[in-house]
């Protein structure tokens, strides 16, 4: 598998033609990675199943629900051989209502989808370790208490289905590490007496029932992790990008622990208002997308362009003939002449050539973002929730691809702060507590421009794109400044955005934006921080009617 990641790119056209198997390769990897590294601690916990059937059940769940691929069992006996009485549990897991949902949940969030995983699986542990044990009469709660006859029966049966399952395991392991193969690797395909014995438990009359009652509990959790799940999932996957090295347990108690629970209601409300706008989504959308890269030592003079004439030479091509050769059609006597000199591939022709591409193209990601925000007093009230909400889903975006980004807030000479996310630096909670800002005080534009300028000169900044956030009330009087970052977007073939708010135009930014967008707030009946509409969308100073 390693040999994938160095193999010489001419080696990939094989997957290009066999994608669905270079898939599966994939996510063979990666689970292996998984159970050796996330689930290592959950698997390794020592228990009365064997560690054999712990990481088999931990490879199916986790590829059913973090990889969203659908576990097609298609040799049963060989399965149930493995697994044995997991079969069953496992199928009524598959036709609950909320598998389905975890797996969405996984599907938008990778971490979420692990902490899935280390939710589930130690139930399904604990859950086939109870019935595995001699029960005391005295000791039984709930479900197994008073049991009729026919529930006895499938009680019992099933418990001996899960020793059975153990001691066969357990049996496996020692095989395979007497022969020096690792647990996960064994050759035991299957055994009858198993096999026979989880078909009958399975075709009892109750004990879809009786499996549906035992996994209540199961699902009962599974309920309450998807409940908190649908409600945070955004915040913790924004925590997760704002501080990488801590580990989030996606645990609703993570939530209220200080100093973040007033930051983390904030991050909330301006996360919900910028997916209630599309407007304000397709604007923030279009300034972090990705575009296409042709690189210039990539472009190649060859036949295969026809745009320019290189000489003349002798050929066979009717396509590119010279006039002087097709004249000699219209004399009977040159035009048995024509035909020899085209056998012969002696017509006088031009010889085309064209820039062309020499591979196909690649998408690169655009690079950092510096977002310059105006915090003052204009800017209070709606125009403050617009701009908060705006930077918020930057820096989600910026973050998320791995992308430096730099907020600078700007208003009178004396207020200014710069807020740094960058891979060298990573200023988290400062950028939280911007979000509990008030914004007030006078506009200096001057200032906010020569800041913007010197943090794209900066290393880890230097071709960036720069987005302006204000009530478009811009006036900039140094020609000097507006001089340099003329010379500073050619240099670093930087654009600017302006996104204006209420405003009627761009102001002084128009004379340095490359697109202008105008918005309007308008107050939704919730009054919940109203909402954004486009007014008007320029680029270059011409009016355009779509962001695409």
């Amino acid at each position: 598998m390693s040999s994938l990641d160095s193999a010489p790119s001419g080696f990939y056209s094989f997957f290009s033609r066999n994608r669905l198997w270079h898939d599966s390769l994939s996510v063979q990897r990666q689970t292996a990675f998984l159970l050796g590294g996330e689930l290592r601690s959950i698997i390794a916990y020592p228990r009365t199943i064997p560690r054999s059937l712990r990481e088999k059940i931990a490879e199916v769940i986790a590829l059913e629900i973090l990889f969203g691929q659908s576990y097609e069992i298609k040799d049963t006996e060989k399965f149930i051989g493995l697994a044995g009485a997991f079969y069953p549990i496992f199928l009524t897991l598959k036709n609950s209502r909320p598998w389905p949902r975890l797996q969405k949940i996984a599907k938008r969030s990778r971490g979420a989808g692990v902490a899935c995983l280390k939710l589930l699986l130690p139930l399904i542990y604990d859950l086939m370790e109870r019935f595995s044990e001699n029960r005391g009469r005295n000791s039984e709660t709930g479900l197994l208490k008073e049991l009729d006859a026919e529930t006895e029966a499938i009680l019992e049966e099933f418990e001996k289905i899960l020793k059975q399952t153990f001691l066969l395991r357990q049996k496996s392991y020692s095989d395979d590490s007497s022969s020096g193969d690792s647990p996960g690797s064994s050759s035991f395909s299957g055994n009858p007496d198993i096999y026979e014995a989880v078909l009958g438990f399975m075709q009892q009359d109750g004990s879809q029932a009786f499996l549906d009652g035992i996994m209540e509990g199961v699902y009962s959790r599974m309920q309450e992790f998807i409940s908190e799940m649908e409600e945070n999932l955004d915040l913790f996957d924004t925590l997760a990008l704002l501080f990488p090295g801590r580990s989030w347990s996606y645990s609703v108690k993570e939530l209220k622990k200080e100093p973040f629970y007033v930051q983390l209601r904030m991050l909330k409300s301006y996360s919900a208002f910028f997916e209630k706008n599309p407007d304000l989504r397709r604007i923030i959308n279009f300034i972090g997308r990705q575009e296409f890269d042709p690189p210039s030592e990539r472009i190649r003079y060859s036949p295969f362009g026809k745009n320019r004439i290189q000489t003349v030479r002798f050929s066979d091509s009717i396509n590119s003939l010279l006039p002087m050769e097709a004249a000699k059609l219209l004399n009977p006597a040159l035009k048995r002449k024509f035909y020899a000199d085209m056998l012969e591939g002696k017509l006088l022709s031009y010889q085309l050539l064209g820039k062309h591409y020499t591979g196909p193209p690649r998408i690169k990601p655009r690079g950092p973002m510096i977002a310059l925000v105006d915090t003052s007093g204009s800017m209070h009230g709606t125009p403050q929730t617009l701009a908060k909400s705006a930077v918020l889903a930057m820096a989600k975006l910026m973050l998320s691809q791995q992308r430096d980004m730099k907020v600078i807030l700007f208003a009178s000479t004396s207020q200014h702060l710069e807020i740094e996310l960058s891979n060298r630096k990573k200023m988290s909670e400062r950028f939280l507590n911007f979000l509990l800002y008030t914004f007030g005080g006078g506009t200096d534009f001057n200032t906010a421009l020569a800041s913007g300028l010197k943090s794209l000169k900066e290393k880890d900044f230097q071709g960036a794109d720069l987005l302006f956030i204000t009530d478009g009330k811009s006036e900039i009087s140094d020609e000097l400044v507006l001089a340099r970052w003329e010379e500073a977007k050619k240099k670093y073939n930087a654009k600017v955005y302006s996104l204006i708010v209420g405003g009627s135009g761009a102001g002084g930014l128009s004379q340095i934006s490359d697109y202008t967008y105008i918005v309007e707030m308008e107050q939704d009946k919730e009054s919940s921080g109203g909402r954004v509409k486009l007014v008007k969308c320029e680029t270059g100073g011409f009016e355009i009617n779509k962001i695409s």
